[in-house]
């Protein structure tokens, strides 16, 4: 190796060190880039507010620009995943029942997957497949407190259970009261609500819910003043 080459070591290993440098530099800006891109996506994705369509697919029906905004048009979304909860979990036949339970289980927790197997060791679910019954929840009234966290709701209704090869059908009155608890919204949660703390009453139902013995009377309470109106 000739002196020449041996006075180019320095140079060439302080260039090495200077492309290094700005490499690692390069990666550090497009680590952060790339957070600071994440939360602004995450904060637009949640000031937005999406309607389930018949077809089970999350439509925008519009935007928030601001906190007022946000709270404004979360009721919407609230009256939403009611009714669609309430349309899966007690709406049904022979057919769509495993189905229409598993998609509603996604939108509420405990007392719900309590209030399932409840029904499930009682033979509702049998009795709907054995006897070829549809079972459909009419609803006439929904009531949410969206003013305070988590926000509660009731529904009032009719549920009905009908023979598909005959013109008999039962109707009773229904009333559920609940907690709705904002969640990460995800493909089977559009909505970003999980419902908890759920009980309903109707005749010929047994009141499964987690719920203690006190709301269980605030529920028969409910549908008593329901029936005399």
């Amino acid at each position: 190796m000739d002196l020449k080459k041996l006075r180019e070591i320095p140079s060439t290993y302080s260039l090495v060190k200077k492309a290094l440098f700005l490499s690692f530099s390069i990666a550090i800006i497009a680590i952060i880039s790339s957070s600071v891109w994440a939360v602004y996506v995450s904060k637009v994705f949640t000031k937005k507010i999406y309607i389930i369509t018949e077809k089970g697919q999350a439509a925008i029906a519009n935007s928030m620009n601001n906190d007022q905004d946000y709270e404004n048009y979360r009721l919407p979304e609230i009256k939403n995943q009611i009714k669609v909860f309430h349309r899966l979990f007690f709406g049904y036949d022979q057919f769509s029942y495993d189905k229409n339970i598993n998609e509603a289980l996604y939108l509420i927790g405990n007392s719900g997957k309590q209030l399932y197997l409840s029904l499930k060791a009682n033979g509702h679910f049998a009795r709907i497949q054995s006897q070829n019954l549809v079972q459909k929840l009419e609803i006439d009234s929904i009531k949410v407190n969206d003013k305070e966290y988590p926000y509660h709701a009731s529904v009032y209704g009719k549920l009905s259970v009908s023979r598909v090869d005959q013109n008999v059908s039962t109707k009773n009155l229904f009333y559920s009261s609940f907690d709705l608890y904002n969640v990460a919204r995800t493909e089977n949660n559009p909505h970003g609500l999980l419902i908890e703390n759920y009980l309903f009453k109707s005749k010929g139902f047994e009141n499964a819910s987690a719920d203690d013995a006190g709301n269980g009377i605030k529920a028969e309470a409910a549908l008593n003043e329901e029936d005399s109106q």
